[in-house]
């Protein structure tokens, strides 16, 4: 009866600080400020933590695939908290993980691969890189239960970012403390966790020093010179620096720029199309400029990223931590909390606010306080935000297209008239016309060159002084209490301002057109096809890899503009690549394809076609026989092709004479010596599943590759030569 009677109270306790679901209305949600965007639920710390005294910081999420449920996971001071939201109105704390150390840090990072989480600690000696499985999430009989973790990289002693690229497996410990293995600048410290309770280390960058936070992809943008590759873009404390990470042995630098007023460059994210990179620095608000600043950076030729522009909000919050998803971009702005941005115009360095949830209603000003991240991945449309001092907020934005006219310079310089429109059923109370000034909105009044400041459409005396160079917004507050902004007009010459974005689905080009001002539009697709006239085309391109430059002219009463987008199909299509191990006659095929889980196999003697990712096949006679493999995805296929002769036969003999391995069956450490290293231009071993596991092209007369914490079985060996010539080893690993 006691018991019971506790846990009531208990849980009681609990959820009395619970906010339940409201929808922003009048500009408030719960008594924070908001703006299309609904409140589902929110946890404070205390709840979180289950003790007084704890803040918040980082934040991620994960979807289990059995099931689909979606979970956050949040940091803490004192460790990590996991919260099922697959009911967001009504979350569940399952569990938490402390602290490795049992120290409290304020700076504490996570991200998920295969379904496992990563979590670092700052100033915090000892913590290393903890390893969790979420699966175990799903077995919790008592929620609030504490973990310990599955397992510890201990290659760091404490770190202040961990980033993942979950298309290759490798981690990047980034702002790293007490690092070893050569790696202790605090850049990209490279670990592979393909397997993940197993973390190796890969590889290091730190050419450019230290590196607080970064984002690192499988490069499809539109720089030919990099596709295909892996590349980290870091925010470098006073540049963002692009490198080159394909091998992690062997890491380049690509650039670095800084910019005006640096202060802190603290962390970015690649709009979808890597063409564009959002950046933000932490110490600028309140230093060297007054109001939020986000950079705009075009990153379409990677050898020189050009700051095209700075966007400034009419706030003064420090910014933290930003991410895009489609045209959107969700930043948290310390104590303004949630900011979301249009970024359809991006390329044209316009950026708009349309939503916003405060989750720090303190006030706004350039305290360490309030939203530290977000998660705006989940499919539900839930977005996950973090605050330092008032915990964990589940919120849904719900943005309406509500403007139904930009402004828009249509007189050919003759007068200077700008107009808004909004959709039926909304009213506005108040407009407010603004310019730009030094990146900064300035509102407008009615004088000798303004008038209608007020009211839905602006005149401007066309003598005045630099109108050539100016443009102009509308913002304008609704009678439901929410407030909209229009993009940024035109130049008064009235020539259309040209922009649109595309879409790719397997070979179809969906184009979303975000011109001004322009009457009529032609099309040129790039692949020879003919000119669409369409504002909103949808193309089906017959080739099925390449980059096309994609070019729209935009014409009106005034005249013509263009815009030229790169649209690149290469990535869509497999990455196809084998090669073979021959013992005793029997030959296994090593599938090192990426970008396809479908093959056939046509071994060239005749025999059935095989569909297994690695086969082992036996010749019954020498050949040659000219081997194909096959790979399929949505966009098509690729073929890569490999003959078989007497000398693959006796690839074995051939690896013998240049390099000695040892032992083999190896359990700790796998040794591998050159006598004429500089024959030899690339070693790689490659698990039985066709993940590369090690590569390394700078090679010495003796290379030692631990291996300690790999899975027992098989791997192979793979030496390529100067002339590119292959030759395959099988490793025992016990």
């Amino acid at each position: 009866m006691t018991k019971k009677y506790i846990i009531l109270i208990c849980f009681l306790s609990i959820y009395s600080f619970v906010s339940a679901q409201t929808p922003c209305e009048d500009g408030t949600a719960s008594g924070y400020p908001c703006n299309q965007i609904d409140l589902l639920s929110s946890l404070d710390n205390g709840v979180l933590s289950g003790v007084s005294g704890v803040q918040g910081n980082d934040i991620w999420g994960w979807t289990d695939p059995s099931g689909g449920k979606e979970y956050v996971l949040m940091g803490q001071t004192n460790g990590v908290v996991f919260v099922d939201i697959s009911n967001p109105v009504s979350p569940v704390i399952k569990g938490r993980l402390p602290s490795q150390t049992g120290n409290a840090s304020s700076w504490r990072d996570i991200k998920v691969y295969k379904n496992h989480a990563f979590v670092v600690a700052d100033n915090n000696t000892g913590h290393g890189m903890q390893v969790f499985d979420l699966s175990r999430l799903r077995t919790v009989n008592n929620p609030d239960e504490q973990f310990t973790a599955d397992a510890v990289y201990t290659g760091v002693s404490s770190a202040h970012n961990v980033v993942i690229n979950e298309e290759t497996g490798f981690a990047y410990i980034v702002g790293a403390r007490g690092a070893g293995n050569g790696c202790g600048s605090g850049g990209l410290h490279i670990v592979n966790i393909q397997d993940p309770k197993n973390p190796v280390f890969a590889g290091c960058f730190d050419a450019d020093g230290y590196t607080h936070d970064a984002q690192c992809v499988i490069y499809s943008g539109p720089d030919e010179d990099y596709q295909g590759q892996e590349i980290c873009f870091n925010a470098n404390e006073n540049t963002v620096t692009i490198a080159n990470v394909q091998d992690k042995e062997t890491t380049q630098l690509i650039a670095k720029k800084g910019y005006p007023q640096s202060a802190y460059s603290h962390q970015g994210w690649l709009t979808e199309d890597q063409q564009f990179f959002i950046s933000n620095d932490e110490l600028d608000e309140g230093n060297s400029v007054e109001n939020t600043r986000t950079l705009i950076w075009d990153v379409r030729n990677l050898d020189n990223p050009i700051l095209i522009n700075q966007y400034f909000s009419e706030r003064v919050a420090i910014d933290h931590n930003l991410y895009t998803k489609g045209n959107l971009i969700y930043q948290s702005n310390y104590t303004n909390g949630l900011i979301i941005l249009d970024g359809s115009r991006v390329s044209k360095g316009d950026l708009r606010e349309v939503a916003y949830f405060d989750t720090y209603a303190q006030g706004d000003n350039t305290s360490f306080n309030g939203s530290w991240s977000n998660y705006p991945y989940f499919e539900s449309g839930v977005v996950a935000i973090s605050d330092i001092n008032n915990g964990l907020f589940l919120v849904k934005p719900n943005i309406e297209q509500i403007i139904t006219q930009h402004p828009v310079f249509t007189s050919c310089g003759d007068e200077a008239v700008l107009s808004v429109g909004i959709a039926n059923g909304f009213t506005a109370t108040n407009y407010q016309w603004q310019t730009i000034n030094n990146g900064s909105p300035e509102d407008l009044s009615d004088d000798s060159n303004y008038s209608g400041v007020n009211t839905a459409e602006l005149t401007i005396n066309p003598a005045l002084e630099g109108l050539e160079e100016m443009r102009f917004r509308c913002k304008m507050e609704l009678e439901n209490g929410e407030t909209i902004i229009t993009y940024l007009s035109n130049e008064v010459d009235g020539l259309p301002s040209v922009n649109f974005s595309a879409s790719i689905n397997q070979l179809v080009a969906q184009f979303e057109n975000s011109t001004l001002g322009g009457q009529s539009f032609e099309w040129d697709f790039g692949d020879g096809s003919e000119i669409s006239t369409e504002p909103n085309p949808v193309h089906t391109y017959e080739m099925n890899s390449g980059t096309y430059e994609v070019r729209l002219t935009a014409s009106n009463d005034c005249g013509s503009s263009e815009f030229v987008y790169s649209v690149n199909l290469s990535q869509c299509l497999p990455f196809v690549d084998f090669t073979v191990s021959v013992e005793e006659g029997e030959i296994s095929f090593i599938n090192m394809t990426r970008n396809s889980s479908e093959f056939e196999w046509d071994f060239g003697d005749g025999s059935p076609i095989v569909t297994d990712k690695n086969p082992v096949h036996t010749y019954d006679s020498e050949g040659p026989h000219e081997v194909r493999l096959t790979a399929f995805n949505d966009c098509g296929e690729r073929t890569a092709t490999f003959t078989i002769d007497e000398a693959v036969l006796s690839n074995g003999n051939i690896l013998d004479a240049v390099v000695k391995i040892y032992p083999n069956p190896v359990q700790e450490e796998l040794n591998i010596r050159f006598d004429t290293p500089e024959s030899v231009q690339n070693i790689s071993i490659i698990s039985a599943d066709g993940r590369k596991m090690y590569d390394l092209n700078t090679l010495q007369n003796e290379t030692s590759i631990k291996m300690a914490k790999w899975n027992e079985g098989i791997y192979f060996l793979i030496l390529t030569n100067v002339k590119g010539e292959r030759a395959v080893k099988k490793i025992i690993k016990k």
